[in-house]
C-alpha cells in the first residue's frame, strides 16, 4: 500500500504526503505511515461501507466503489492530521477519485506479484 501511495504522489493527481524530509528512511517510514492507515481503512471501514452502499453500488453498475475508494482516502487524510509529522494531503474530488484508482491499481498490481491475500 505505500507503494502504491509514494506511485500516486508522483503523479499530478493532487496527492501529496509531507512529512520525514531529515533522511531518507524518515521519508520511507512517513509513506509506511500512510500505507498502513490506508490498509487499516480498507480493512476495517470498507466492508462497512460497501454493504451500506450495495445499492447505489448495483444501480451504478460498480462505479460507485471509486466514490466509496475515495471516501477511504479521505478518512485516511483527515486521521494523519492527528498523527505528527505525517501528513496525507488531497485536493479536489475527480483528480483525488482518479488517484484513488490509481492506488487501487497499484496495490492490486503489487498483491498479485507478490502474491498476497485478504
Amino acid at each position: 500500500m505505500a507503494f502504491a501511495v509514494w506511485i500516486t504522489t508522483l503523479l499530478p493527481l493532487d496527492i501529496a504526503v509531507t512529512g520525514g524530509e531529515d533522511e531518507w528512511w524518515t521519508r520511507l517510514l512517513v509513506f509506511l505511515a500512510v500505507g498502513a492507515i490506508l490498509q487499516l481503512m480498507n480493512q476495517i471501514v470498507k466492508p462497512v461501507l460497501t454493504v451500506l452502499a450495495l445499492p447505489i453500488t448495483i444501480l451504478t453498475l460498480g462505479l460507485f466503489m471509486l466514490v466509496v475508494n475515495w471516501l477511504i482516502l479521505w478518512i485516511a487524510a483527515w486521521l494523519t492530521d492527528f498523527i505528527p509529522e505525517v501528513t496525507l494531503t488531497i485536493g479536489g474530488f475527480w483528480l483525488t477519485l482518479l488517484g484513488a484508482l490509481v492506488i487501487s491499481i497499484v496495490s492490486g498490481i503489487v498483491n498479485g506479484i507478490t502474491g498476497s491475500r485478504d
